[in-house]
């Protein structure tokens, strides 16, 4: 084939393909007219609910003891015997004996004042009757230029009063001792230490335990200042402290307290209100309130009535909703919040224009607007139709 007739061929070709593309594109269907608008997102709601919500508190805190105090022995002597249950986490009633010192020489110490006491006695009782002798040997001699009081021996029975009462005084002080040789519990409580053995040699004043009190528990916990407000503290009138429910980690089951004081100084490392919760009979159950453990704390506060909960996944900028109008448009609303809860915000019914049974748009829209058309989820769309009132057509 000559060069010339190629050429021809090419733009033939060429020519050929313009005009099947036009006629692709004169001939191509026109889409039909629509007055549908623009499109409206598909939307999820929640319906608002005034009532009364109950507000709630959490807070950590540390178990502490209620009452704690060193086993000590007001006398020394050689240890003669130690009961069973005072070893570390034994428990205790209270008068039940502890430690037991050897009583033969408090023994002896008492029979020793006793007899003591006996013998001044006697010596009152001869004192008395030199005093009668001298009274009446007092009045037949001229009294003149005599003291009477010497002369009828009066310094002499005080002195012998004054004996008296001194032995009754060192048999009381040897009674003492031979009670104290038996060291009790002063109160229902669990051993939390001890470090003392039959046979053992202890002096007056050694520590030789540790007892905590088992009928009650406290738990410091820390509160933002602010929040204390909403708490009921207790009165000087005898008005009880708020609830709080105790929750030790890693356990199953809670535990009932009461706010019983509120300390009068701010917890140093995070400048938080210090709470003293008191927890009735910590060591029964399962699992036990163990001294030292950190806890989490929920505290019971006040009432708020005719309120509304609004769930943090409706907020926008964390103090604004969507509201979805009776139209199906939107409206944004501003909240004055009460309340700021870990899963809602709590506003007053009718602040910020929302009310008992509004709803409020759930689902994140990156560019809504006010007077946007949604389209609920669930709900039937209704056709769309043309100002003239016929379907939508060219």
């Amino acid at each position: 084939m000559k060069p010339r007739t190629k050429v021809l061929a090419f733009f033939g070709i060429v020519i050929l393909g313009v005009v099947i593309l036009m006629l692709l594109v004169k001939t191509k269907p026109k889409p039909a007219r629509s007055d549908a608008g623009p499109a409206q997102p598909v939307v999820e709601v929640t319906r608002l609910t005034a009532g009364t919500v109950q507000v709630l508190i959490d807070a950590t805190g540390t178990v502490q003891p209620a009452r704690d105090v060193q086993i000590t022995s007001e006398v020394g002597g050689r240890v003669e015997s130690v009961a069973g249950d005072f070893i570390p986490g034994g428990r205790v009633k209270a008068g039940d004996p502890l430690i037991e010192l050897e009583p033969e020489r408090f023994e002896l110490a008492v029979a020793q004042a006793r007899a003591n006491l006996a013998r001044v006695r006697s010596d009152l009782s001869l004192e008395e009757g030199r005093v009668q002798v001298a009274k009446r040997e007092w009045g037949l001699f001229d009294q003149a230029d005599s003291d009477g009081a010497l002369a009828q021996r009066e310094p002499q029975l005080a002195a012998a009063r004054a004996n008296v009462q001194s032995a009754e005084a060192q048999l009381r002080d040897a009674q003492l001792n031979l009670e104290r040789s038996a060291i009790t519990a002063p109160f229902d409580g669990v051993v939390q230490s001890e470090s003392v053995e039959a046979g053992q040699v202890i002096g007056s004043g050694q520590q030789l335990g540790r007892l905590l009190g088992a009928d009650v528990f406290h738990v410091l916990a820390s509160v933002p200042v602010g929040r204390l407000q909403w708490l009921q503290l207790p009165g000087d009138d005898g008005t009880p402290g708020a609830q709080a429910e105790i929750r030790q980690p890693n356990t199953s089951g809670t535990r009932e307290g009461r706010v019983i004081r509120v300390l009068g100084e701010l917890d140093p490392e995070g400048r938080m209100a210090l709470l003293l919760i008191e927890v009735p009979d910590p060591l029964s159950g399962a699992t036990p309130l163990l001294v030292g453990a950190f806890v989490d704390v929920k505290l019971v506060g006040r009432e708020l009535r005719d309120t509304i909960a609004v769930p943090r996944a409706a907020l926008v900028e964390s103090n604004a909703v969507w509201r979805v109008r009776d139209d199906k448009t939107l409206e944004q609303a501003s909240l004055t919040i009460t309340w700021r809860g870990n899963d809602a915000v709590y506003v007053r019914n009718g602040s910020g224009g929302l009310h008992d049974g509004d709803q409020i748009l759930t689902t994140r829209i990156p560019l809504a607007v006010e007077g946007m058309h949604v389209r609920i989820a669930g709900e039937d769309a209704s056709p769309q139709q043309t100002p003239s009132g016929e379907p939508g057509g060219p």
